[in-house]
């Protein structure tokens, strides 16, 4: 598992020197306490049962609150929709959009992180620590950037929720090679 992870972490532009400094990364983001996700079939699970309504939960079991506003993840044609929390991190975000070139990759065969950008994300004034679930757009801390799990993940002291894909989860899932996005505000929501 050691292997994939670091192989992955290798495969982004993160230098080798950040991802050892940072032992947190190849321990938090990536892995499922004894899961074995890569080949897939934790994944495909995941979206046959997906609903995009229900949400993780906070370490205290509380879960996060929609806002209302809606990003567009347009991925070679395609689109992902994605419903955004109402927290201070997702309106740090927000001012920052659109997000242009993103690269994604694919870490575990449950998540596509983004590269790390120029410009670390904020947290805003969230307190990291989220248990997700399939679908969610999570800030991973150590990086300081997201990732969108398309598989189920486990409890982390350093995610903090953004969002969760509401249509075109199975876009994401069936990217197998790296790829580009952008990261947009929809105007026209109804």
């Amino acid at each position: 598992m050691c292997i994939t992870i670091l192989t992955a972490c290798s495969a982004s532009t993160t230098p080798a020197s950040d991802t050892e400094n940072d032992s947190s990364a190849s321990e938090t983001i990536g892995t499922s306490d004894g899961d074995s996700a890569a080949d897939g079939t934790q994944a495909e699970d995941s979206l046959a049962d997906y609903d995009p309504t229900i949400t993780g939960a906070y370490e205290d079991g509380s879960t996060p609150q929609f806002s209302g506003e809606k990003l567009r993840l347009a991925i070679d044609g395609e689109e992902v929709v994605i419903a955004m929390y109402d927290n201070t991190a997702v309106d740090a975000l927000m001012e920052r959009l659109p997000l242009e070139e993103l690269s994604f990759f694919d870490l575990s065969g449950i998540e596509k992180p983004i590269e790390r950008l120029e410009e670390p994300l904020s947290l805003g004034e969230e307190e990291p620590g989220y248990d997700p679930v399939t679908g969610e757009m999570v800030i991973y801390r150590p990086w300081a950037n997201f990732t969108i799990f398309y598989g189920d993940f486990r409890y982390s002291s350093e995610l903090v929720p953004l969002g969760k894909v509401e249509s075109g989860l199975e876009v994401l899932s069936s990217k197998t090679e790296d790829f580009a996005g952008t990261l947009e505000r929809m105007e026209d929501v109804s």
